[in-house]
């Protein structure tokens, strides 16, 4: 669990990362691939660091206001290569992005 604040989960087997290093720490130990559920302020921040090799995404379409933005700065848009791309129910768009 990404987290600089709780301490404790509710289910078995929880490790608890705080920075950066230990997600590279993570990403060096032989394993299965690292899955990512977070708002834009953790992603933002794993795709400056180059820890983000694939990118999953389901646009909605509503209108809900400013938000935040995941791509705060232009670089990261051009850092994308779209694989691939599903029509889901309700409107919804599954896209999968590459980080070149």
């Amino acid at each position: 669990m990404l987290s600089s604040t709780i301490t404790t989960a509710e289910w078995p087997n929880t490790k608890f990362l705080r920075s950066l290093d230990d997600i590279v720490n993570l990403k060096q130990r032989p394993g299965k691939h690292i899955y990512l559920v977070g708002g834009a302020r953790a992603t933002a921040s794993l795709i400056d660091a180059g820890l983000v090799d694939e990118l999953r995404m389901i646009v909605y379409p509503l209108i809900a206001g400013p938000g935040k933005s995941l791509f705060a700065a232009n670089e990261h848009q051009c850092g994308l290569e779209l694989r691939s791309f599903e029509q889901l129910s309700g409107g919804r768009v599954s896209l999968v992005y590459s980080m070149r």
